[in-house]
Formats: structure tokens, C-alpha cells, sequence
């Protein structure tokens, strides 16, 4: 996520996971991989900063979590029930950036999903 230009292409309706950082054992805080995800637009993802906190897709921050790690599913379909669900046409580029919150510098994860194909395709 670290390369420029990182592309996953998916059809609609596919999921992609996000596995968070966890850990058994202790260790040092500042060892510890914490990240914020964000959802963001094109200008955000070159520039690596989001405008908003709404733009929060997801929250790794429990790396000692007892069930193991957090795991978050984004499905990739044109319309969702869900108010707090994102919709996505195919065609269409989609952006998603992080800065982990265990230390500050200037690392950006970034990672761009391209939603190809319509169903008849």
C-alpha cells in the first residue's frame, strides 16, 4: 500500500476485507500498528489528507482485542439498505487512504479500487 498508484479491481457485489494489525503479546506503544481508513475523493488520496472525519471508513484500534483481529468488509455493490453504507458504480474509481496513528510522519497508505464491468459484462 506503500507503491503509488496500488489498484484492486473488483466486479460489483465483490467483498474486500481489511484485517487489522493484532497482537498477543505486549509490547511497546509506539510499536503497536494502529491506522485510521479513510474513504476520500481523488485530490485527498494524492494529497494524503482527508477534509472531514466523515470521512472515516474504519478504525483498527484494538490490537489486543480478545476474539482476535478486527476485521472490516467493504462489499461493492451499486445500491445498500444500509444508511451508513457506501454505494459503488462500476466504472468508477474509488479511494482509500491511512496514516497510521502509531506514529506521525509523512508514511500514506494508499489504496485505489476500480469497480469494472456491468453485470452483462
Amino acid at each position: 500500500l506503500q507503491q503509488p498508484d496500488y489498484t484492486i479491481e473488483v466486479k460489483p457485489n465483490d467483498y474486500l476485507d481489511i484485517n487489522c494489525p493484532h497482537y498477543q503479546e505486549p509490547m511497546a506503544l509506539n510499536s503497536i500498528e494502529r491506522y485510521t481508513l479513510y474513504l476520500v475523493d481523488q485530490e485527498d488520496y494524492e494529497s494524503c489528507e482527508p477534509k472531514s472525519k466523515d470521512q472515516v471508513r474504519w478504525e483498527c484500534k484494538k490490537p489486543y482485542a480478545l476474539h482476535g483481529p478486527e476485521r472490516f468488509s467493504e462489499k461493492f455493490q451499486r445500491y445498500t439498505p444500509f444508511s451508513l453504507g457506501k454505494e459503488f458504480r462500476p466504472g468508477h474509481h474509488y479511494y482509500y487512504i491511512s496514516k497510521p496513528v502509531h506514529h506521525h510522519g509523512e508514511q500514506c497508505l494508499r489504496m485505489k479500487i476500480y469497480v469494472c464491468c456491468k453485470k452483462s459484462e
